[in-house]
């Protein structure tokens, strides 16, 4: 554990940081990115929602028609690296907070999360190049893997700010 704690010290912490927030404006201003398909269809990607229906995604496909269909597959092959950094991201910093000796559950719930996300992507991928014609399994199962995800992603959150109010607790006791 403690080769994990030397590898997220506070140099890759920021270069993570800094990757994240680079991924993601590629992810937005980038070609066929988000702001394109808001441009030409007025609505955002399922991969935002947290849960998806038939009606929801068929609604959504066809209004985007081809050219956002097509911008959403090229932006699903970007969103592959996303979910490695906010994982490593979330997983360093939970290290650098709870600082574990032995192995610890807690910081693989980050990796949950990124699991969940290609699951996700790989099942709207597959929607997106289906429709009209969807198979509601496939519905089923993207629409499983949106709730565990961003389940997940909260319950990061949660765990990152539960470790950060400890170790505020702790420093303060030590300096007393």
């Amino acid at each position: 554990m403690k080769n994990l704690r030397v590898f997220f010290s506070n140099t890759m912490l920021i270069l993570l940081v800094i990757s994240y927030f680079v991924i993601s404006g590629i992810m937005y201003f980038g070609e066929g990115g988000l702001l394109d398909i808001w441009k030409l269809s007025g609505m955002l990607i399922p991969d935002l929602s947290i849960t998806h229906s038939q009606e929801s995604l068929s609604e959504m496909f066809t209004k985007w028609g081809p050219q956002c269909r097509l911008y959403y597959i090229r932006y699903q092959y970007r969103d592959f690296i996303y979910p490695i950094i906010y994982s490593v991201l979330m997983t360093g910093i939970l290290i650098r907070l709870i600082q574990p000796v032995s192995p610890n559950i807690w910081v693989i719930i980050p990796s949950l999360a990124m699991i969940f996300d290609f699951a996700e992507n790989y099942f709207l991928r597959v929607l997106v190049y289906d429709f009209p014609n969807f198979i509601p399994e496939y519905i089923s199962y993207a629409s499983l893997f949106s709730t565990l995800k961003w389940g997940s992603i909260l319950f990061s959150f949660i765990l990152i700010i539960i470790a950060l109010i400890n170790r505020r607790k702790k420093y303060a006791a030590q300096n007393k």
